[in-house]
């Protein structure tokens, strides 16, 4: 898969994350002393503060971190990267540090580069597994699809549809998922509709560094965005629930009681935000009160729970 080259706001934040480093060290290792003594003070601070960490049994924790540092690595490649080499050099990393287990510094050291790899693997699996077309362009036509998802809203609902037909787009081109709004109509999750509607691509960020819209709905694999507009026919499958999606189904059945239950319990908007921090699901949620969290800095608490409907 081609990728364009990484963005301004990677490379920020690539040289925010190594803009750290320079801070953490010893004003000694960064002034005017001769280079020699320089590096050896360098590594006299690397050698204490490694003691200090494994005095304090620290060392585990920093395993998350080397894996962040391959996710960085993953998301500042210029294009897509195969799988097999990241995961050849977690294996060989692996191996060096089983050989080298009686050299605690060498293994730690060997340990550590396996969690990179491992951490730029994920990242090439996670693409790789949710990659699916986005649409081209602005459509409109009849759709069908199962209903993985639904969010009931002030007026109608807002669905995430598992496409099985859209109206002119070939096969190889169609989204795999789509999220729309309806403004009428009953439906149910694991229920397969269809009806007329007009899609979009996924926006992209309204300002530079902004909400990218577009990225979070890539890793959800939903390629359009739209409504759909009229009636909305239960219609009969072309094949029956794939269970990954009828467990999908069922988790969302699940969250969409519990949403209910605890927006009943706690009654008005305050119900309706306690259940949003609970499941996710903030269609209970008035624009009014979205614009007082806004007004008051905390409408992210809400929107991180789900973000990909904002």
């Amino acid at each position: 898969m081609a990728r364009q080259p990484a963005s301004p706001e990677r490379r920020s934040a690539l040289r925010a994350v190594a803009g750290i480093l320079p801070a953490r060290l010893p004003p000694v290792a960064l002034g005017s002393l001769p280079l020699a003594e320089r590096l050896q003070a360098l590594r006299d601070w690397l050698g204490a503060s490694l003691a200090q960490e494994a005095e304090r049994r620290r060392p585990f924790l920093w395993l998350p971190v080397a894996m962040g540092f391959g996710i960085l690595l993953y998301f500042a490649a210029d294009r897509e990267p195969a799988l097999w080499a990241p995961l050849a050099g977690f294996v060989l990393s692996g191996g060096l540090a089983v050989a080298l287990r009686l050299r605690p510094a060498a293994a730690a050291v060997c340990i550590a580069f396996a969690a990179a790899f491992a951490g730029f693997a994920a990242g090439v699996w996670r693409t790789a597994d949710i990659a699916a077309p986005m649409l081209e362009r602005p459509r409109i036509g009849k759709i069908t699809g199962f209903v993985e998802s639904v969010e009931a809203r002030d007026a109608g609902a807002r669905l995430v549809l598992v496409v099985t037909d859209i109206a002119g787009v070939p096969p190889e081109s169609r989204p795999k998922r789509v999220r729309v709004n309806i403004r009428s109509g009953t439906v149910a999750p694991g229920d397969h509709i269809a009806g007329t509607a007009r899609l979009l691509p996924p926006p992209g960020p309204a300002r530079a560094g902004g909400y990218d819209f577009g990225r979070d709905a890539f890793f959800r694999g939903i390629g359009a965005v739209g409504s759909i507009a009229g009636k909305i026919a239960l219609v009969p499958a072309p094949h029956p629930l794939p269970w990954r999606l009828a467990l999908d189904v069922g988790i969302d059945k699940a969250r969409n009681v519990l949403t209910q239950r605890i927006a009943s319990v706690g009654g008005g908007q305050g119900g309706a935000v306690a259940a949003a921090l609970v499941t996710g699901k903030r269609g209970l949620i008035t624009e009014a009160s979205n614009n007082d969290l806004r007004a008051a800095g905390i409408y992210h608490i809400v929107r991180l729970q789900f973000p990909v409907q904002t």
